[in-house]
């Protein structure tokens, strides 16, 4: 009798995998077999989970009404919980904000900042780009009916414009186009030639050659003769009329761009969290925020900055004050989600488990800041062709960055900076005026005469680790601490759950913000139908 053969087990794709999982284990199981492949959270779950049944009176008290408590007020909501957001401050959407006239901003140390930009101009100082796999962003996106444009990620038509570069192209201002041009064209002639010399035969066919080296002719723009890179008229225009004739710009020297660095500011295929076409709400970022708020509204209490935060057996008990008129209260409820900052949270009073204040404490305060200035006449677009993108000085931090809406108006805000880290201490110990002037005299690089002749003489900045409420851009993770911590903070700590983007593999996302409270709304829920 033959032996019968051993089956070969079946294959099944990560995604059928998942599907799986999620089917009996819910989104936060899937979630967490993400986390174990080391894999973002935002590459598979595309909606709120299934809670099935009601939980007619059932409270749950909320700490924040950023993207995080407002999802969570709203999806509790529609299986009948009563939910309450305390917000600490005056207005909803937590760091999805946009400054535009009467905007206010107030520090830690009380100073209040407000934008005085023209009727119809506004700044992202939070949020300001989704890509298109942001699912649970564009689910409510869709749900609440908010408009988007596409946000122009990459511009090759920008400036790159490098003082310490070394070589004879320091200090040249040149397009981003030409330097891509030419390095792809120079690089595909060396690989070209070394492929008809026969020096990848062990790994070619004379046919797969010759596919490879047509490719190489197509994507370098090489000379199909002798396969050399001479230029080509799409890295830029040296002339052109209104009859169409033309001739190519000059090519670089190879050796020119390689001793700058300037071949190095670029990728042929841009990263999948910044692809060149991303996606921005119309009139700000800050629309997503009112779309959720015009659904939760009537659960939010605004000014209410928490005190204290406890609980027992029978629910959670939550002290706040009411910065309006200094009244002090007290919330109450069965369950608490709080969103509020962990370095916010861990000063004050919990009856929290110490190594649940020890997870609190543990990741890295991110110092975030920008800054951002109005112009009187969009030069960018009117003298060189500039839709959107961005122009780089390779100054750390300093990168102008056009706006991705309003094109062909008369004024328009350009973002002059986006620092991080020491850099962005070091800018936020300045005045507005002096954060401006220096963003001006690194800008005037890339447009010479036209920043300062052009500044309206309005600006506006932040610097987020200086923002009260805030005191970060986001929680920044070591490996080590991510690893050892946030499994404590994804699980409830006896009444009290812990959601935002903090707890997420995306930081500093609003899909990480979202899906968090997800993972977080299924556990509270199933926690209630087993009681």
């Amino acid at each position: 009798m033959a032996k019968a053969r051993p089956q070969q087990p079946q294959s099944v794709s990560k995604r059928e995998f998942l599907e799986a999982f999620a089917a009996v284990g819910g989104v936060s199981a899937m979630i967490s077999a993400l986390d174990g492949w080391g894999m973002s959270i935002a590459s598979a779950a595309e909606s709120p989970p299934d809670l099935m049944g009601r939980a007619e009176g059932t409270k749950v008290l909320i700490l924040g009404a950023g993207l995080t408590g407002m999802t969570a007020a709203y999806e509790l909501g529609l299986r009948g919980y009563e939910c309450q957001i305390l917000e600490a401050r005056s207005f909803a959407g937590g760091r999805c904000q946009s400054a535009r006239a009467g905007f206010k901003t107030t520090t830690v140390d009380g100073d209040t900042r407000t934008c005085d930009f023209d009727e119809g101009q506004y700044f992202n100082h939070g949020p300001w780009r989704l890509p298109s796999f942001h699912y649970a962003v564009f689910h409510y996106v869709r749900k609440f009916g908010i408009p988007m444009e596409i946000m122009v990620q990459e511009n090759d038509l920008g400036y790159l414009k490098f003082d310490n570069a070394d070589g004879p192209l320091s200090g040249r201002r040149v397009r981003k186009r030409e330097i891509k041009a030419d390095m792809r064209g120079y690089t595909s002639e060396l690989l070209a030639k070394l492929t008809d010399q026969g020096a990848l035969d062990e790994e070619l066919t004379n046919r797969d050659r010759e596919k490879l080296i047509d490719y190489l002719i197509r994507e370098g723009f090489l000379d199909a003769r002798d396969l050399s890179y001479k230029g080509t008229i799409h890295r830029g225009h040296a002339t052109f009329d209104a009859m169409g004739t033309s001739t190519a710009s000059q090519a670089l020297a190879f050796k020119e761009i390689l001793q700058s660095g300037l071949g190095n500011t670029f990728q042929g295929v841009p990263t999948i969290d910044h692809p060149t076409t991303m996606y921005q709400a119309v009139g700000g970022m800050d629309q997503i925020a009112r779309g959720f708020e015009r659904a939760v509204r009537d659960v939010i209490i605004h000014n209410a900055e928490v005190q204290e935060l406890r609980q027992d057996n029978n629910g959670v008990s939550v002290p706040y004050r009411d910065t309006a008129t200094g009244t002090a209260r007290i919330a109450k409820a069965d369950y608490c989600i709080t969103t509020i900052p962990l370095g916010i949270l861990s000063k004050l009073p919990t009856d929290l488990s110490d190594r649940c204040k020890d997870a609190m404490a543990a990741p890295r305060t991110m110092n975030v800041g920008k800054l951002a200035l109005q112009m009187n006449r969009r030069f960018w677009e009117e003298d060189d062709d500039i839709y959107g993108g961005s122009s780089s000085t390779g100054i750390p931090g300093h990168t102008v960055i056009y706006p991705s809406y309003n094109y062909f108006g008369k004024k328009g805000i350009i973002q002059s900076a986006y620092v991080f880290g020491r850099t962005a201490v070091a800018h936020s110990e300045l005045s507005l005026a002096q954060q401006a002037e220096q963003a001006i005299e690194r800008s005037e690089r890339i447009h010479p005469g036209q920043f300062r002749k052009h500044y309206d003489k309005k600006a506006f900045s932040i610097a987020w680790h200086r923002t009260r409420y805030s005191e970060t851009g986001w929680a920044a993770w070591s490996p080590p601490d991510r690893q050892k911590h946030l499994p404590v903070l994804r699980e409830p700590q006896g009444r009290i759950y812990f959601a935002g983007d903090y707890i997420s593999s995306l930081s500093g996302w609003q899909v990480g913000a979202i899906e968090s409270a997800w993972t977080q709304i299924e556990k509270i829920h199933a926690d209630v139908m087993r009681a």
